[in-house]
């Protein structure tokens, strides 16, 4: 039988465990105060599961990440879901976590991220990095640990990248993360590399004073991260409703809505239940988390659909259907709605006018030429509603 402990803190607080085709987690006591998901509350009776349990998958990599670890560590250990665990144990950081951190010996500085003339940044941080980024998504990323030189502080990044089948990814969610910034919405702290092959976020799981709770809506649901693409953006605000603080609910659902919004005229194709999250000091204190992961997935997928079904279908919706959805799911007056709505098409102005520039910059016709191309006609249709 295979073992982790399992910490909040520096408190250990549980055992996970995998017999024959089982996994278990038992807590040390019934009346530590440490949950380790809001889940999965303390008690004295174990948790049994076919599969392993959706927290903890929540640590493990996925597309680019899993073919690197795979291909350097399938002769050397179990690369499946528990042996993949147990191989990032020592490294995660956040809330929960298996060992001892990440040394600043191995850091780099955010300036040299950004502003470096390396064109294989990437794959150096990859060699540096890759098994210390338990972190989840099939786009090419690592999590890395930066010192900011402005202000003199270690910082937790997550810095991606972009292969040939997704060009000028980076630039991509650099837009449509600024969008949503101009919207008001919550979102991580982030930058674009120079060269522009790099996309830099910070964590927003870390403060001053140590880790939040972080959890994503696959966890939340009960759900493993083959099953991302199920259910609905209704049931979703339902699952809002019900974790999120009351004091925060209506802050969230309005967040959430214009997140929707913005994610039917930027074309997300892949804004699914792990892609929305909470936050939370405490089982008092849980609130949404900034809005992360959003690009325009038409970009490179002329077709694409919504990742969840929107009023029983995943087409992308009219502003009549939105208005719908914000009053019947979101707790939101027809008044509110449209003034969210507004909100969002500042940030669908600021496009327009972002693109223009970026393309009166431009010589000859590549593929970052036809990104752009492609955000001009998204932000003349919204425009145009």
């Amino acid at each position: 039988m295979t073992e982790l402990e399992v910490c909040v803190g520096a408190q250990s607080v549980a055992c996970l465990s995998k017999e024959s085709d089982e996994f278990l987690l038992n807590y040390v006591c019934d009346d530590s105060p440490s949950f380790v998901s809001l889940t999965m509350p303390v008690r004295t009776k174990s948790y049994v599961s076919n599969r392993l349990f959706p927290i903890f998958e929540m640590h493990l990599p996925e597309g680019y990440l899993l073919s690197v670890l795979k291909k350097h560590f399938s002769k050397l250990t179990a690369t499946d879901d528990f042996g993949l665990l147990a191989l990032l144990a020592g490294k995660v950081q956040g809330r929960l976590s298996y060992g001892p951190m990440l040394g600043e010996d191995e850091c780099l500085s955010l300036d040299e991220v950004l502003h470096s003339s390396q064109p294989d940044l990437f794959a150096l941080l990859v060699g540096r990095f890759a098994l210390s980024s338990p972190v989840s998504g099939v786009q090419p990323k690592v999590l890395a640990l930066l010192k900011d030189k402005a202000i003199l502080r270690m910082g937790h990044y997550i810095v991606k990248s972009w292969g040939d089948d997704y060009p000028d990814l980076a630039l991509n969610e650099w837009l449509c993360m600024t969008v949503l910034s101009k919207a008001g919405l919550d979102v991580p702290e982030f930058y674009l590399s120079d060269d522009e092959r790099c996309f830099v976020m910070k964590r927003f799981d870390v403060t001053e004073i140590g880790y939040l709770g972080f959890e994503d809506f696959c966890v939340l649901q009960a759900r493993s991260r083959d099953d991302k693409y199920v259910g609905s953006y209704e049931q979703l605000a339902k699952s809002i409703a019900i974790f999120v603080s009351p004091k925060y609910r209506n802050k969230a659902l309005l967040g959430y809505f214009k997140a929707i919004v913005l994610n039917q005229w930027l074309q997300n194709g892949d804004a699914h239940l792990k892609n929305f999250g909470v936050l939370y000091s405490s089982i008092e204190d849980i609130r949404l988390a900034p809005i992360y992961d959003v690009v325009s997935t038409t970009a490179y997928i002329s077709q694409d659909i919504q990742a969840l079904t929107l009023l029983g279908s995943k087409r992308w919706r009219s502003i009549a259907h939105l208005e719908r959805f914000a009053v019947a799911h979101c707790e939101l007056t027809l008044k509110q709605a449209r003034s969210a709505i507004a909100e969002c098409l500042a940030g669908m102005v600021w496009l327009q006018d972002e693109v223009k520039s970026l393309q009166n910059q431009a010589t000859g016709k590549n593929s970052r030429s036809r990104l752009l191309d492609h955000f001009a006609g998204l932000a003349e249709k919204a425009l145009g509603l």
